[in-house]
Order: C-alpha cells, then structure tokens, then sequence
C-alpha cells in the first residue's frame, strides 16, 4: 500500500504507518497541477485543510481508497465525489478539540485586553496605557454558537472566569446545557444579549454566514466576535462594515473565507480592533500528535477491511452496537452475493427484513452490506460500503427495509426478496453462535448451508437419479464434493441442490447439467 501525506503533520502517524509496512511519501508542497499527476499512484491520503480534493482531483485517483482528513473539518474534500468512486472518507474529531477550545480562550483574553497590539506598539517604541485599556470577561455573558465537543469546552473555561454562558445549538438537548451550567436560548436573543460571541459550528448550507448583516445588526453596540470554526460561516464583509461602524468593537478571527490570506485581506485594516490567526485553532504540539495518530490508525483499519471509527461516508455504529451486528453484516454480504450468483436478469427493488432482536439496532450498515453483495459481483464498477446505495439509486433500483421483533423460528433471521419483471427469489439467513453464518432458506425450501467456498447450485423437478446424475459428471472431471443440501416444496414438485465443491467448473461442464432431464438451473458460486 502507498500513501500521500500532503499536508504538514505529526512524524507519530507516520510512523505507525511505516511500521506496518506501508510505503509513506511525505510531500507537502505540491502544486495543483502535481497533485491531479501524482494522486492516481495512492491507495490512501492523509490530508489537513490546505489540500484541494475536489471532483478534478477525485476523478485522477484511479486506485486511492481512503482519504484521512487529521483534524475534524472537511471542506477541502469533495465527500460527494469521493463517495461516488467508492473512496471512504474519515476525519479526526475531538482530537484538538481542547487545542481549539485553549485558542478560542487565546483570542478571547487577547481582543479584550488588547495584548497583541500592545505588544506591537512596544516594539515600536509607543509605551500607551491609556490607549490600550481593556476589558474583564468577569461577568460579562458569553453566547456560544454551536455547543458541541469545542462549544461545551469553551463554555467550561469561560464559566473558570465567572462568565454568564449562553447557548444556541437546535442538535443540543436541554440536559446537556443544565450539565454544562449553559442556558440554551434561540439564535436571536443570544445575538441581543452577548457581550462576546463565539462560533463552534461546522460549515454547511445552514451555517454559511451565519453572521452576516442582518445579526450585526441585532447585536449589543460594542460585542467582541471569535471565529475558531469554520471561515465562511462569517460574512467577512459584514464583519468589516460592523467594525467600521462601531457596532463591533474587537474580532479574533483565527480562520478566514479564504486561506491562506493576502495582503489586501479587509480585516487587516483595523490594527487596533482584530487580531487574526493563520488556522491554528487545532495546531498545538499534542493535537497534531492526537489527529495523526488517529488518522493515521485508521486509515490502518480500512486497509485491513475494517470500518474506520468516525467515517464521514458510510453507516456507522457506536463500538458496542457494532460488535453486536458485525456477524449480520457478513451475513448480509453473503446473502447479497449469493443472489448475485443466482441473478439473470434487471434488479428492480431489493427488500430486506429483519426480524428478532436484531431488529432493535440501527440496521442501516447491513443493507447497506446487502446492496453491496449483490452488485458488486454483476456490476463492472468497484461497489462498497461507501457508494452501494448511490449505485443502486443511479440504476433505478428501489430499496426498502422492514424490521419486527418477532422471528418465530430464529432468535434473529435477515430475509431477501429480490424483485424483477414480476419474478420475486428470496434467501433468509441467520447466525448461530455469535459467528456461524448460515442460509437457512432459499426460494421458500429450508436449508442449512454455510455460506462459504465455492457451490454448485440446481433448480429441478424433485425425481429419481437427479442427484446422482449430476454426482456422477463431477467425478468424471475430477471434481469432489465436500457437502450437499437437498429441498423440494413436495414430492415431485420443485427442487434445489446446492453441492459445496472444491474448484469451479467450466462452461461446458455446467451446459452439460443443464441438459439433464428435469433441470431448470444451473448456478455456480464463489463466496
């Protein structure tokens, strides 16, 4: 495996990468031109923010399967690209989390007793205390924007300086506020009564400037603003004509609309007002050791066909759900499979029913498994967990699920219906013992069959010397049977076999068993 580290971090992720034998290029001054050149030579990347993987860069990485994002935000990668191409794409969340909350506090004490230009100013030879007189945070209210991992840190240290705390945040329960001594009030008010505001919200369609004109407008004259967050979530225009105004009497402003910054940058026109950081919110010795680390263990556990712990494009469980439902998601793979094998004609819906206590979990990775099963033995593309229900979406194929906790024979039973041009072929499975996978049923016929190696499948009408015609052929061809299962719906109706086999057979070999009197199908496996 070869990885790109493209942007700067810790050696610690490194190192644990190259300790596993993974071929590491550390280069993190490429030109756009050489990133669309050299991306396609990568089976992974671990990337901070400065790194563009947009849908241009995306379509070069031909045999790139991880992306690994060493920090939490993400804008620089076009996760909608990548999962088309079946790219998982992960991040480092709560790794600098205290980083970014310590700098948050930085600017904070910084905008309010004005030590950056104080500093500055003695440099150049002004001793002014009258100038830069500040102002205490004691008692002061503090309204946090977004009350997540960052957000809730902040407003611990804030309440250290005996700040009044208030919150906005529609994800946040009320319990977690009580807990954290935070009032959780709406947007507006918090904006009419906060003496500093601070913002800890990812960018999305709903946060994209967020602050803008009309919420400098309905806050306090003389509020202090932070950005720690996310750059475009403040209309920097905005800011500058709230600052020009007035209305706001200090900025710390540590991430920006547009990075890196130029000369002509706005904000740097009011030398006495804003301090402004290059990004540094989560650049702190131990947090890019954190996020490297976590990034770059990770990307370990893709590699070796694991689900990486906080990925941003496939279902994910908490840990102990997880290990309760991962027997069911290689079942459910093997069943997608298996119909794969079977399969000879357009798939126009999937249905999946879940039935037993396993129906009481988030399901979502299974089916999503399931989806995967299927198309990716009949489809040309490369189909995983990441991109199944994009294919399956593109192609027009309807997904349902049903769940029940009642399963009248099985503790837990995971059933397949398989819909098309009016056809319905359906397969239900269970697991014994936490991990013996097993398809107990096939079309409506009970079965008891571990789905695994290479089967020989047949349809036929249930009648004498079948199973032995069929015996037979494989032994003149040096073919051995390792197990059998038989049903039929009745005495001389319809009837399966299916042989577990030690090699596959050719063409002609199964042409010749389809000519026996009475077959209707024959299906080679490969699970």
């Amino acid at each position: 495996m070869k990885v790109l580290v493209s942007d700067t971090i810790s050696q610690a992720g490194i190192d644990i990468l190259e300790g596993k034998g993974i071929d590491v290029t550390y280069n993190t001054s490429l030109s756009y031109e050489e990133l669309l050149e050299e991306i396609g030579n990568y089976d992974g990347i671990i990337l901070r923010s400065m790194t563009p993987l947009n849908e241009e860069v995306l379509s070069h990485a031909t045999n790139l399967k991880v992306i690994a994002r060493a920090g939490s935000g993400y804008d620089n990668i076009d996760v909608e690209a990548a999962s088309k191409k079946g790219i998982i794409v992960l991040n480092t969340p709560g790794q600098n989390s205290v980083s970014a909350a310590e700098q948050t506090m930085a600017l904070m004490l910084g905008i309010s007793r004005n030590v950056a230009q104080a500093h500055q100013a003695i440099r150049e030879g002004i001793w002014d205390r009258k100038k830069y007189m500040g102002a205490e945070l004691n008692k002061k209210t503090l309204g946090i924007i977004g009350l997540g991992r960052i957000g809730g840190l902040v407003a611990k240290r804030a309440k250290g300086f005996n700040m009044n705390v208030i919150a906005t945040d529609p994800y946040i329960p009320s319990s977690k506020g009580k807990k954290l001594g935070v009032e959780l009030v709406e947007l507006d008010e918090l904006l009419e009564r906060s003496d500093y505001i601070t913002l800890h919200t990812p960018h999305t369609e709903e946060t994209h400037h967020l602050l803008s004109d009309e919420e400098f407008s309905k806050m306090k004259d003389g509020v202090r603003v932070l950005n720690v967050a996310r750059g475009k979530n403040i209309d920097h225009k905005a800011l500058y004509k709230a600052l020009k105004e007035g209305k706001v009497a200090g900025a710390g402003i540590d991430v920006h609309e547009e990075e890196p910054l130029d000369e002509d940058y706005i904000l740097l026109e009011f030398k006495d007002k804003v301090i402004v950081a290059p990004h540094l919110g989560g650049t702190t010795v131990e947090a890019m050791d954190n996020v490297s680390i976590d990034a770059a263990k990770q990307m370990l556990m893709v590699f070796e066909n694991g689900f990486p712990r906080t990925p941003l494009n496939i279902p994910t469980l908490k840990p102990d759900d997880m290990d309760n439902i991962k027997p069911y998601i290689s079942l459910a793979e093997k069943l997608g499979s298996f119909y794969a094998g079977l399969a000879e004609d357009r798939i126009e819906e999937i249905e999946v029913v879940y039935q037993g206590e396993i129906s009481n979990y988030d399901l979502n990775p299974l089916t999503t498994a399931l989806i995967q099963g299927i198309l990716n033995p009949i489809l040309d593309e490369n189909v995983n967990l990441v991109n199944a229900r994009l294919v399956a979406e593109e192609r027009g194929i309807t997904i349902s699920e049903t769940k029940s906790t009642n399963s009248k024979v099985y503790s837990n039973l995971v059933t397949l219906r398989v819909k098309n041009n009016g056809n319905v072929r359906e397969l239900a499975g269970t697991v014994f013992n936490d991990s013996d996978l097993r398809i107990v049923a096939i079309d409506g016929y009970e079965i008891d069959l571990i789905p695994k190696g290479i089967l020989l499948v047949t349809n036929h009408t249930d009648q004498p010397g079948i199973v032995g015609k069929v015996g037979s052929m494989l032994g003149a061809n040096n073919v051995n049977i390792a197990s059998m299962q038989l049903g039929r719906n009745k005495v001389g109706g319809r009837a399966i076999m299916v042989l577990n086999i030690d090699q596959e057979i050719g063409e002609s070999l199964k042409e010749e068993i389809m000519e026996i009197e009475g077959m209707t199908g024959v299906y080679v496996l490969a699970l």
